[in-house]
């Protein structure tokens, strides 16, 4: 097997492995800004059933995570962590330790280190099955990063790349992002790039740390455009376009502006399940996938027969992206999987897989 030094994984792969090793080994989470590192505190809290402590580094002084008291018969001291905290419970925690690389103080740091080696704080031991992770940007990221000797011999570095395309449809299906945003990556995957590719030195949309930046784009502000998009139907369409290029950046927003605009011509939802043989049918690769990414957050048992009877009328790139996508999505492929409409198109279009 062929050993690559300076590899990366994806933020899948991060996530299992920390919930394979994380109980001996505290993993260290390394990446650009914005990726969704942090965002994987609440899938580890979710998938284990753990209680989660998250530790905000550069917000959290020495005195919040514990203090000294005196033992006044012994003329000793014994630090007690702050309850806040949790760790005086013997239970299970996933600890989140964020930006350890960006700490208030060193002293704060060193007050974290027996979190991530010898598994306690003060003298309270944490639970066998508690996970320790801790997370920060790549040094070259020009974020403020850093980290000591006697600190990285203490964890298990992990670099996390950016999510591709795919990956980043994928999530987005699940968490109910605007279809026009999962279109609009579909189409420009360029704008997952990392600007430590040396091809993407000019590409406008990315974090570019050499470069001054107001907004680019990135999963983190992707998230955000897509709150955008769903609410403009109640704001302006100049307070649209300026909140997304304060979200996303001018040359994002402006390309991304037009799959908005390609989705306000699209049937709406409603004529397509009331009127599913007469209601029209977009062409363009864009409004296609628009409209699958937009049936995946809409599609209910009610519905779904309806929702194939107007599919089957749209071009065959449609048809297999609701269906590929679907079979992934945790709401829709309980629904489509057990369709009868569903059965039927599989058995007539089983060439598409």
């Amino acid at each position: 097997m062929e050993i690559r030094l300076n590899s990366e994984v994806s933020l899948q792969e991060a996530e299992d492995t920390i919930l394979e090793i994380g109980k001996t080994n505290a993993i260290h989470l390394v990446g650009e800004p914005g990726i969704g590192k942090t965002a994987m505190f609440h899938r580890l809290v979710e998938r284990t059933g753990y209680r989660g402590v998250y530790i905000d580094t550069p917000n959290v002084e020495l005195g919040e995570l514990g203090i000294p008291m005196p033992d006044h018969a012994t003329q000793t001291t014994t630090l007690y962590p702050n309850k806040h905290w949790g760790f005086h419970h013997e239970e299970p925690m996933v600890i989140f330790i964020d930006e350890i690389t960006k700490p208030s103080s060193q002293a704060v740091v060193n007050m974290l280190h027996p979190l991530l080696n010898e598994r306690r704080m003060a003298n309270f031991k944490l639970h066998e099955d508690t996970i320790v992770v801790s997370a920060g940007n790549n040094s070259s990221d020009g974020v403020g990063d850093a980290m000591k000797s006697h600190t990285i011999s203490r964890i298990t570095i992990m670099p996390v790349r950016k999510p591709n395309w795919e990956e980043y449809v994928e999530y987005g299906s699940r968490k109910g992002y605007a279809p026009e945003m999962l279109a609009f990556v579909k189409a420009y995957p360029h704008v997952l790039a990392s600007y430590k590719d040396p091809t993407q030195v000019d590409n406008m949309h990315i974090f570019q740390p050499k470069m001054p930046q107001k907004s680019y784009f990135c999963p983190r502000s992707g998230e955000r455009a897509s709150n955008v998009i769903k609410k403009r139907g109640s704001i302006t369409k100049n307070a649209l376009v300026t909140a997304l290029i304060g979200t996303i950046g001018e040359p994002t927003a402006r390309d991304l502006l037009a799959y908005v605009d390609v989705a306000d011509t699209l049937p709406s939802w409603e004529e397509v399940i009331t009127s599913p043989s007469t209601a029209s049918v977009p062409q363009s690769p864009a409004a296609l996938c628009i409209m699958a990414y937009g049936a995946l957050q809409r599609v209910e048992r009610a519905n779904v027969n309806k929702w194939f009877e107007y599919m089957k009328r749209t071009p065959k790139e449609l048809q297999s992206v609701f269906c590929l996508t679907a079979r992934k999505h945790p709401k829709a492929k309980e629904i489509v999987l057990t369709s009868p409409a569903f059965v039927t198109w599989m058995r007539e279009n089983q060439y598409l897989f």
